[in-house]
């Protein structure tokens, strides 16, 4: 038996990342926590929580196609800039009814972190509460229409 080194299937160098490439990836390493909170706060809030944090963080890791090129001045402000774009081209694209239910949908604490780990208990138990409060209020004023149309007709 004997080994062979075949020859690459795409001939020619190979190509590595370009000098901009590792220093957007350490620009987006240091402000990562605050662009995925800033896209998790434009995304809507009709979302399922957990959806809303990975949307924001595909939104942050997709700020910067390969190949775009980054300004050498301010390019903390190109990276929020591009991370506000693509959030609200997400918000844009969704459907009319989600874009209705964001309105009925509890709010999260200003202090909510999408990168957060572990998730404070209050918080979710805050978040049920106030769900079931919007819910019952929904409900009520659904049935009392429906009766009161009931009267009319009859």
């Amino acid at each position: 038996m004997t080994a062979t080194v075949e020859t690459p299937l795409v001939p020619g160098p190979i190509q590595g990342p370009t000098r901009e490439e590792p220093m957007v990836e350490a620009l987006l390493l240091d402000e990562y926590r605050s662009l995925a909170r800033l896209a998790y706060l434009i995304l809507p809030p009709s979302l399922s929580r957990s959806r809303r944090i990975a949307t924001a963080h595909r939104v942050v890791q997709y700020a910067v196609p390969p190949g775009l090129p980054v300004p050498d001045r301010e390019p903390r402000e190109f990276l929020r800039r591009r991370v506000v774009q693509e959030a609200t081209r997400q918000a844009a694209t969704r459907p009319v009814l989600e874009r209705v239910g964001s309105v009925f949908a509890p709010a999260d604490p200003a202090d909510f972190d999408p990168c957060a780990i572990t998730v404070d208990p209050t918080a979710i138990a805050t978040r049920c509460r106030r769900g079931r409060q919007v819910a019952l209020a929904a409900t009520t004023t659904f049935t009392l229409c429906l009766l009161a149309a009931l009267l009319l007709l009859s």
